[in-house]
């Protein structure tokens, strides 16, 4: 897999922009935000993803953080969502207002999403709710774990993390 790209902008087009790392340039499919914000010639750091589908050409897309990277793998993993629709739901909102449109299954918000209608609307909320929420469980037991093994009581840490959001204060914070 390619976990990243960076190097000089080449070129930029309409979803993508060209790369410039060493001696090639790399296409990468970006969220227009991305492509807006660039210039020819900037340095650029990009988290990516290959998506090798059965036909047709093997694409990469970009994002600027991992969390965003993340979210377009859980999006992709939907049934009826590809990687351009989970593109172009990443390119209308950030990575904090999809978790507020799912967290309050705002459909009519995630609608206006060119290729998303509302029965895909409420299907990706209904999938990105529980899937959003065993990573957030996840985070909770490691950090259980972790301050078990500094010799802490479970009931003690299980009250003290009750109402703390581990992905926005960091692991390390959290600890």
């Amino acid at each position: 897999m390619i976990d990243f790209v960076c190097g000089e902008v080449h070129a930029i087009y309409s979803s993508s922009i060209c790369i410039k790392c060493g001696s090639f340039g790399v296409n990468v499919f970006v969220p227009i935000k991305v492509v807006s914000k660039v210039k020819r010639g900037d340095s650029i750091f990009l988290y990516t993803q290959l998506i090798i589908p059965p036909e047709g050409t093997p694409n990469i897309y970009g994002f600027e953080n991992i969390e965003e990277r993340n979210l377009f793998n859980l999006l992709i993993k939907i049934p009826k969502v590809g990687s351009k629709t989970a593109l172009s739901i990443l390119s209308h909102f950030d990575v904090e207002q999809i978790k507020t449109i799912v967290s309050s299954k705002d459909i009519d918000s995630l609608s206006l999403v060119p290729g998303l209608g509302r029965k895909l609307s409420e299907r990706v909320i209904f999938e990105l709710r529980s899937r959003i929420r065993l990573e957030e469980s996840l985070e909770k037991r490691e950090l259980v774990e972790v301050l078990e093994s500094l010799g802490y009581k479970r009931k003690d840490i299980l009250a003290s993390i009750k109402d703390l959001d581990v992905r926005t204060m960091g692991f390390e914070d959290a600890v």
